[in-house]
């Protein structure tokens, strides 16, 4: 039985993998023609793909500075309506994103934002998840540590950098590798909320590059991927072990 269970797992691991291969394989359908006319011929592609680090990493940074304090509120903190609070952050974490869209515009709109970088950062800035998947991983926490720093300090914050953060560094690696990834793979909210093309991110680029000369597409769909994989590979280990605790999500 376990023979089969991992069977049907190596199958749909090569399912998943299969387009990243063939999205390789296309990319060199020509030789490395594609990658010249990316890289020396397609020059609006350099700023479009630093716009893309630029805002997920900004956006990750950020986001963990919101949603760890929040987290930990609303796990130590008692005050009335917090079980219907946070079950509001999972009704927000669970709506799509097409449901979201709009208000997110009117109100960028109204605050002068549509066409800014900050049209872009601030709505993600404040995703739900992150505070969701915290605040379950922080119920399987050594509590006796936080009450022994309380002991020795009122400082909320030097309690969450010395007895909670340490004890969340593995859904800490795991939220912002999904953080960064949601990030970067955004795409309705650029095409929405920016006009000005020198503020797109690379998966703009990608969604037009039949508007560029050449066989760019997918020469821009591989580099577009490496980013995310290396991500991936330095936080393997504590992602895994992120998973592995059923209790967190």
């Amino acid at each position: 039985m376990k023979r089969v269970i991992a069977a049907i797992f190596y199958l749909l691991a090569v399912v998943f993998v299969l387009p990243v291969i063939a999205t390789i394989l296309l990319s060199f359908s020509n030789g490395f023609q594609g990658y010249i006319d990316l890289l020396f011929d397609c020059f609006v592609f350099y700023p479009m793909f630093w716009n893309s680090v630029i805002y997920a990493a900004v956006i990750t940074i950020v986001q963990l500075l919101v949603i760890i304090p929040c987290a930990f509120g609303f796990s130590q903190a008692k005050f009335k309506g917090k079980g219907v609070l946070f079950t509001f952050y999972i009704v927000l974490m669970m709506m799509p994103l097409q449901v979201t869209i709009l208000p997110n515009y009117i109100g960028l709109r109204d605050m002068g934002l549509i066409d800014t970088p900050f049209g872009i950062i601030l709505p993600m800035i404040f995703s739900p998840f992150g505070v969701v998947v915290m605040h379950q991983y922080m119920k399987n926490i050594d509590n006796s540590v936080i009450e022994a720093t309380r002991l020795e300090t009122s400082s909320v914050i030097r309690v969450m950098l010395t007895s909670v953060i340490p004890q969340m560094r593995v859904c800490i690696f795991a939220v912002v590798l999904f953080t960064f990834a949601d990030c970067w793979n955004m795409v309705e909210q650029p095409m929405l909320f920016l006009k000005d093309d020198s503020l797109k991110p690379l998966s703009v680029f990608i969604t037009n590059a039949q508007n560029y000369e050449g066989e760019v597409l997918f020469p821009a769909a591989v580099i577009f991927i490496v980013p995310v994989l290396l991500l991936y590979l330095f936080f393997n280990e504590n992602l895994e072990k992120g998973l592995t605790l059923g209790e967190v999500l």
